[in-house]
């Protein structure tokens, strides 16, 4: 045998090779994000004459996640991540609806309670999964519509215009399912509800600006995918 032939072995263990990139480690963060917030959405909050649910300082934060990977990775990426997340949410649904319908041992003396807080999660995941896919479609076709025309340049301009298109549907179709399950029967309660959760979300995304700008600029330095040096705008959105 020459001395330079290959010396694996033809049983050795073979395995795939994952690419080194960042775009895993979002996906993970987005499905995290969206399953919590679902969770905490189960529980109606007031602050005085704000009403709002317990997801409130979670869901915002799925919309940053998922500018951050529209403007690096390009909008075919986003969007398996937000299908990607909307399956993870549906498949954490009926694992709650399972676990609640399982018959309870003798000395479990809580499914009452768990009934309480479990119970309305496949409802008001239900609606939340249905605004999440159509706000986040939206969200991240307006952006990366906008980056086709304007390139790396005006990256604030992409943020907040895309946040307003999306949080609007993504809100409206939210809180239509959610708002009886919470036990928002009034009008004026659902306008409450609606309107302060909007304006809320799309605050967060400003007021989160300062912090939005260097962490996409960190992917983009650091993602091996992401093409370095100046980049000719382009006519046609991945």
């Amino acid at each position: 045998m020459p001395a330079d032939a290959p010396t694996t072995l033809p049983h050795a263990p073979r395995y795939a090779q994952r690419p080194r990139t960042y775009f895993d480690l979002l996906l993970a963060l987005y499905c995290v994000l969206l399953i919590l917030s679902n969770i905490g959405a189960t529980k109606g909050v007031a602050f005085g004459p704000i009403l709002t649910d317990g997801g409130f300082f979670l869901f915002p934060l799925a919309y940053v996640l998922g500018d951050v990977v529209t403007e690096v990775y390009g909008f075919k990426a986003a969007r398996r991540a937000i299908i990607a997340s909307f399956v993870a949410g549906a498949l954490a649904s009926l694992s709650f609806w399972l676990t609640m319908i399982l018959p309870a041992a003798d000395f479990y003396e809580n499914q009452s309670a768990f009934e309480a807080v479990l119970g309305p999660v496949p409802r008001i995941i239900g609606g939340s999964l249905l605004g999440f896919l159509v706000g986040q479609l939206f969200n991240a076709w307006v952006m990366a519509l906008l980056k086709k025309w304007t390139g790396e340049r005006y990256m604030w301009i992409r943020l907040i215009a895309s946040t307003l298109v999306g949080e609007f549907f993504d809100t409206l179709i939210f809180c239509t399912i959610a708002a009886p399950i919470l036990g928002i029967q009034e009008f004026g309660d659902f306008v409450n509800y609606l309107f302060v959760g909007y304006f809320y979300k799309c605050l967060i995304e400003v007021v989160l600006l300062p912090i939005t700008y260097p962490v996409i600029g960190w992917f983009k330095r650091h993602e091996p995918t992401f093409p370095a040096g100046p980049v000719v705008p382009s006519h046609t959105a991945r």
